[in-house]
């Protein structure tokens, strides 16, 4: 998502350019539909090494295919956002001529163009920084939105869905995910907003604003939302761990309000123009969250003097209960929510 605004400017610098994603499958749907693209690379690591339990001649043979079919198209730029030393080596031997990334710890060292990064992402939102990388083709890049184009037969099949449910297309719908996302893994606890705080806010939610809930997450996050459905007696649809990502996308077009911890639900929200609560914990809202302004967007932060605590791309663990999420109130966060949605029309 972070890397779409720099897709579109270099679409409006050179218009005739072919333009091409390689990407890990989970992520791929968010492109799929992208006008700006003309294929998608998929590269999965954990499939390669799957391949190469079964078998180190079928992995060759991957890996002989896959460089080929990158070479061939004989590409002129790459823009490496990986910070992954492994993939600037590999794209030096396909013999892309301009590789352009960031230098963190090192690891852009097979790369033509860098920008040194010692302190990894801090000053200004990640997708300011991917556009920072155009100077080095003399280009003035533009803040703008994320670009996420929602497939119409999904939003079909979501609008089929809710009504197989029993909602109507009259009423408010609102989605509430209270995991965290599966990138932090082990320790996307400390992401998350206290569960007890998320059932009482959908208590007011449901009783106050009158809106259906819905609760979405991954299909690790099921027991936790599983755990919020049981304690509200107006029952929620829950749909964690039950869609697919393209059709998630579809159903976030088709509701007022997303509210959630930051990560996935919260970008792909607000590259939908959908209004947006987001809890902001360990992880700086300057870096990963509005962009490129909070028209849409109400991110909700606890002032404690330790947060940010995540930095240089590290958790350094929590000493401190979680106080940075703990110290957000559900009165706060109902009072921003619906005085945030009132501020929107037709909400």
């Amino acid at each position: 998502m972070f890397s779409t605004p720099l897709a579109r400017n270099l679409k409006e610098a050179y218009p005739r350019a072919r333009l091409f994603y390689l990407c890990n499958r989970r992520v791929a749907p968010l492109l799929t539909n992208h006008p700006f693209l003309e294929k998608i690379f998929i590269f999965e690591k954990d499939e390669w090494r799957s391949l190469a339990k079964h078998s180190k001649i079928a992995l060759f043979r991957k890996i002989v295919s896959f460089f080929r079919e990158i070479k061939n198209e004989k590409f002129d730029v790459v823009f490496d956002l990986s910070l992954n030393v492994q993939y600037g080596f590999f794209l030096k031997l396909t013999g892309i001529k301009t590789r352009i990334g960031f230098n963190f710890k090192n690891r852009g060292r097979f790369l033509t163009h860098r920008i040194d990064i010692p302190d990894g992402f801090t000053a200004k939102h990640v997708a300011r920084y991917y556009l920072t990388l155009m100077q080095f083709l003399s280009q003035t890049p533009r803040d703008c939105r994320f670009d996420l184009f929602c497939k119409e037969n999904n939003q079909e099949a979501m609008r089929r869905l809710l009504a197989s449910k029993g909602v109507n297309e009259q009423d408010r719908l609102v989605i509430v995910c209270p995991g965290s996302g599966d990138s932090w893994q082990k320790t996307a606890d400390f992401k998350r907003w206290p569960q007890e705080y998320f059932v009482e806010l959908c208590r007011a939610i449901q009783k106050e604003l009158k809106a259906k809930i819905i609760l979405c997450g991954s299909a690790v996050e099921k027991e936790l939302c599983g755990a919020l459905c049981a304690a509200l007696t107006e029952k929620p649809l829950v749909l964690c761990g039950e869609l697919s990502l393209d059709n998630f996308v579809a159903l976030v077009s088709l509701v007022a309000c997303v509210v959630t911890n930051d990560g996935g639900p919260f970008h792909i929200a607000q590259a939908l123009c959908k209004r947006a609560v987001v809890f902001f914990g360990p992880v700086a809202e300057r870096v990963y969250g509005a962009y490129p302004d909070e028209n849409y967007v109400c991110t909700l932060t606890a002032h404690v003097s330790c947060r940010p605590c995540y930095q240089r791309f590290k958790f350094p663990g929590c000493a401190f209960d979680k106080q940075c999420l703990t110290e957000i109130t559900v009165d706060e966060a109902f009072s921003k929510m619906k005085s945030f949605l009132a501020e929107v029309p037709g909400s």
